[in-house]
C-alpha cells in the first residue's frame, strides 16, 4: 500500500476529490486524512494559491512532518509519492477545456525556464490507467506563473517557452518533492482554453501571493459575465477531474517506488 500526499492549491480543487473518498471534514490546517483508498493511504493538503505560498507550504508538508510528529515517533510517515492535482489553463488550440493532462516536466516564469521533471514511472502508470478507462489524456510541459493568464495574448506569450499549460503552483511543489527525494507527478484538467478570457483577478493578488478578498469581489462584480462563465467552467472541470482521480488515486502505484 502506498502512502500518497495529494496537494492542491485550493479546497475548490481538492474537495470534490476528497469527498469521493469519504472525507467530510478538513482540519484547521487545511489537511484531510489519512484515508484508505483502494491500494493506498491518502492525505490531502491545501497549499494556497501562487508559487510563494505553494513553495513554502509544500516544503513544510513534504520536507518536514506535516503533523508535528518528532523523529522519535515510530508512526511518523513520509509520503511514498506526491501527486499535485487541480486546474490549469490551456496555451494551445490542441488542448480544449476538460482535457486531462499529466506533466512530463514543469518550468517557471521566475527561474529562467530550467525544467523540473516529474517522475516518469508515475506519469506512465497514470496515463495507462486513464487509457484503460478511455479517458483522453495529454502529456504536457507546464509552466508556473505568479500571474493568472487572463487573455489569449498572455497565454500565447507563455506558450513561447514551449509550455502547453499554465498553473501557479506545480513548479514549486515539484521542487520541494525533489529536495526531499520523493517521487512526484502532476495531474490537472484544463479549465480555461486558449480563447477564454478571465476576469483580471491579478488585481486582487497581494505581494505575498495571498488573495485580497475585497479586491477580488470588486473585480468579479466589475466583470460579471466573464466571472459567471469562468466559475461555471471551473466547477465543471473540478467535478470531471474528481471522477478521473477517483480511480487513479486508488490504483496500486507501488511499482513507481
Amino acid at each position: 500500500m502506498g502512502h500518497i500526499f495529494v496537494l492542491a492549491a485550493s479546497k475548490m480543487e481538492a474537495d470534490p476529490v476528497a469527498k469521493l473518498f469519504g472525507v467530510s471534514d478538513w482540519r484547521s490546517d487545511s489537511t484531510a486524512g489519512p484515508i484508505t483508498a483502494g491500494a493506498n493511504t491518502l492525505e490531502f493538503f491545501i497549499t494556497g494559491i501562487g508559487p510563494k505560498q505553494a513553495g513554502k507550504r509544500a516544503a513544510e508538508i513534504i520536507c518536514h512532518d506535516p503533523h508535528g510528529r518528532t523523529p522519535e515517533d515510530p508512526e511518523r510517515r513520509r509520503p511514498d509519492a506526491v501527486i499535485v492535482i487541480g486546474l490549469c489553463g490551456g496555451l494551445t488550440d490542441s488542448l480544449p477545456e476538460m482535457t486531462i493532462v499529466t506533466y512530463s516536466a514543469c518550468v517557471s516564469v521566475m527561474n529562467g525556464g530550467i525544467p523540473r521533471p516529474c517522475t516518469p514511472q508515475i506519469c506512465t502508470q497514470i496515463t495507462a490507467l486513464l487509457s484503460a478507462r478511455n479517458v483522453p489524456c495529454g502529456s504536457v510541459i507546464g509552466i508556473t506563473s505568479p500571474r493568472i493568464a487572463v487573455s489569449r495574448a498572455e497565454k500565447l506569450q507563455l506558450a513561447q517557452t514551449g509550455a502547453q499549460v499554465v498553473d501557479m503552483e506545480s513548479y514549486e511543489i515539484l521542487s520541494a518533492a525533489d529536495k526531499a527525494g520523493t517521487p512526484a507527478a502532476v495531474v490537472r484538467v484544463v479549465s480555461d482554453s486558449l480563447d477564454r478570457n478571465l476576469p483580471n483577478l491579478n488585481l486582487a493578488i497581494n505581494p505575498d501571493g495571498s488573495v485580497n478578498n475585497g479586491r477580488a469581489i470588486r473585480v468579479m462584480l466589475g466583470s460579471p459575465l466573464l466571472t459567471a462563465r469562468a466559475y461555471a467552467a471551473t466547477k465543471r472541470a473540478a467535478r470531471y477531474l474528481a471522477g478521473v482521480l477517483s480511480f487513479v488515486l486508488s490504483a496500486d502505484l507501488s511499482r513507481t517506488q
